[in-house]
């Protein structure tokens, strides 16, 4: 009898680890500091709000391999970025675009772009004591459908190697500079393997936006996007740049994902 108790209660431990939620990503060391370069009068949440509206949604850039240096980002940017949403996704209080921090963390090499989210997400956690949770709501945002004669979508390529992608880099570098056109305003992205509800999510970094898949589509397409912020240039808008590509972009109300912040300290805990 004695055995078999044993080997009951061997079983149920067994079972609850087998049932046991997987360790949460976490960088290996992190550092959280209010900015060392916060500016007085108002300028720092200025500067901040241009790196707002230039920084893709969820993007938290790896400086070297193993390395991140996040430099004055208001809690209000650190949160979108966390959850992979844009800053007007972020629902919580005003004060959390007012102070900007410094951030230095180490990954483990070879960690992948896409693991720093849910890494970023338990250092808020922990040092901030956040808590959210998610929500929907109707906004004014962007339908992404197929125009009148249809979608003029190229199939995906694949993925082009580093040399490629350098070579590629140094074609449009030279072609800038024997157009001899001033430059100042171009934005463009390429895409060589992206669905269209990817395409969607992407093009929110231009339309500065909520912008929602209504194509159907369902393919794999690669997708060359090219704009200019000066409204005079001919074909450069965001809306042409679409058509060129069989697309529409029509301004309605969408629902929004929402990240709704449900508890957050104003100053982390020590480091």
């Amino acid at each position: 009898m004695r055995y078999v108790v044993h080997a009951a209660m061997a079983l149920i431990c067994v079972n609850l680890r087998a049932q046991a939620p997987p360790d949460k990503p976490e960088f290996e060391v992190a550092s959280v500091k209010p900015a060392a370069n916060e500016q007085s009068g108002g300028l720092g949440m200025r500067l901040r709000e241009m790196m707002r509206s230039g920084r893709p949604p969820g993007m938290i850039p790896m400086d070297s391999p193993g390395r991140v240096h996040l430099e004055n980002w208001a809690l209000l940017d650190l949160i979108a970025a966390a959850y992979n949403v844009r800053a007007t996704q972020v629902s919580g209080p005003a004060w959390l675009s007012d102070q900007g921090f410094d951030i230095e963390a180490k990954v483990t090499q070879g960690t992948p772009k896409e693991a720093l989210n849910a890494m970023l997400r338990s250092l808020l956690e922990e040092r901030f004591g956040l808590k959210v949770h998610r929500d929907k709501r109707t906004g004014q945002g962007f339908a992404l459908v197929v125009g009148k004669n249809g979608p003029k979508l190229k199939p995906a390529e694949a993925p082009p190697g580093p040399q490629k992608r350098a070579a590629d880099q140094r074609k449009r570098v030279q072609e800038d500079q024997e157009s001899g056109t001033a430059r100042v305003g171009l934005s463009r992205a390429n895409f060589p393997s992206i669905t269209t509800e990817q395409l969607a999510f992407q093009l929110e970094r231009f339309a500065e936006a909520t912008v929602a898949d209504e194509t159907g589509l369902t393919g794999t397409y690669h997708v060359a996007i090219e704009t200019w912020k000066n409204a005079d240039v001919p074909g450069g808008t965001l809306f042409d740049a679409v058509e060129k590509l069989g697309l529409k972009l029509e301004a309605r109300k969408v629902s929004i994902e929402t990240v709704v912040v449900d508890q957050v300290h104003k100053m982390p805990t020590g480091n």
